[in-house]
């Protein structure tokens, strides 16, 4: 493994004494932004990060998704500007000097926590700060009106062409097991995920079913409470797809929108103003093969979310592999866990690592996330989305 050299965890955000020149100033003159119970329709401009990136005390709009002990979701560096949020790396690859991963979970009978390995792929994640009137993370979805999380993002990954794992990595830049970014909307208790991800080539819609509600001792602490909350699941079918839905480069920038139709049954996912995806019948796999990167198995069962949370990203991903691809690393090691994306239940999927060596978990690779802005919305179905905004460029640096 790469030793890459990390500031301290205070300094990591954006240095104390921003941070608490942060916290006066939301505690003395902001509040964050809320959808009011009974509320249907509204649009809010959650942030623009023009009073920085605040996750802590009175006013903050975003808390850190998980912390178990020490392995917490801040792996990285956040600064804000005139154009936004910009999120890197927290540690330095001492040759390239680029923006370097340090945290790192092992399987689960390593780890020290008993929690699922599958949270390595969680490098720095930040959720918004909201919960619905559920009483869980997230914002109601009403039937007759479109749940949406849109942002304006761009991104892109360091470090990936020094991965260990030789021929059974085609294009570094455009896998999304190694190095990620991203924006998400989850349900919280079916663990019903919808993502936009980056790589430096290509866009990518994930829609996943997380397999932490089967059996959640295996999750990590701040989620169990979630799943208390919802009926008992069974072993549900778990999975991830990623499917590519357009060309990039590194240096652009990104209209995303997700929205949820609850009455429909439905989520879209717009990039720059276009439809380019959906999906109808939520917690079942899709017709196709194709683009599963993960199989747990399971009886596919569907899902209607009463609330959706959303959040940003960045992640290693070294279990996936689609079909025609050599799954690299076993990051959990619970029995009857990965299946053939190829083949599917009973049969086994098998992983270039099975132990999850740390330094094919962590040789240097690392991410930078940027976001010009979020907003969250809901409106009544059938009832557009301003398009204008989809085209305007993002602001000059400070």
């Amino acid at each position: 493994m790469v030793e890459v050299s990390t500031p301290s965890r205070r300094d990591a955000r954006t240095g104390p004494a921003l941070r608490k020149a942060l916290r006066m100033k939301h505690a003395n003159t902001s509040t964050a932004p809320t959808a009011a119970a009974g509320r249907h329709g509204y649009r809010i401009v959650w942030d623009d990060f023009r009073d920085g990136f605040v996750t802590e005390g009175k006013g903050a709009r975003w808390h850190y998704s998980l912390a178990e002990g020490p392995y917490t979701t801040d792996d990285g560096i956040a600064t804000t500007s005139r154009r936004g949020l910009r999120v890197i790396a927290s540690g330095t690859h001492p040759d390239t000097g680029e923006p370097a991963f340090v945290r790192t979970l092992a399987q689960e009978d390593d780890n020290g926590f008993g929690i699922s390995g599958t949270v390595d792929h969680v490098k720095w994640l930040a959720d918004m700060a909201h919960t619905a009137s559920s009483g869980l993370p997230g914002f109601d979805a009403v039937p007759g009106y479109e749940l949406s999380f849109e942002t304006w993002l761009s991104g892109r990954v360091y470090g990936c062409d020094k991965h260990p794992f030789g021929e059974a990595v085609h294009d570094p830049v455009d896998e999304l097991r190694l190095a990620s970014v991203g924006m998400n909307a989850g349900d919280p208790v079916s663990n019903t995920i919808f993502d936009f991800f980056l790589s430096d080539k290509r866009v990518y819609v994930v829609y996943e079913r997380l397999p932490f509600a089967r059996k959640p001792a295996l999750a990590p602490a701040a989620w169990r409470k979630r799943f208390a909350r919802g009926p008992k699941q069974g072993k549900y079918a778990a999975f991830v797809y990623q499917i590519p839905v357009a060309r990039r480069t590194p240096e652009q920038w990104h209209h995303t929108r997700i929205s949820y139709d609850r009455a429909a049954g439905k989520v879209r996912w717009y990039l720059d103003g276009e439809l380019v995806y959906e999906v109808t019948r939520l917690g079942h796999l899709l017709p196709s093969r194709e683009h599963l990167v993960v199989d747990h198995g399971g009886v596919p069962t569907t899902v209607e979310p009463v609330e959706l949370n959303f959040g940003l990203g960045m992640f290693t991903c070294l279990d996936y592999a689609h079909p025609q691809q050599q799954a690299l690393v076993r990051v959990a090691s619970a029995e009857d866990y990965f299946f053939s994306t190829e083949l599917g239940e009973p049969t086994p999927q098998h992983f270039l690592d099975d132990q999850s060596l740390e330094p094919n978990r962590l040789w240097g690779q690392g991410a930078e996330l940027r976001v010009r802005r979020c907003v969250v919305s809901s409106r009544p179905t059938g009832v557009p989305h301003p398009r204008a905004e989809s085209e305007d460029p993002p602001g000059p640096e400070e």
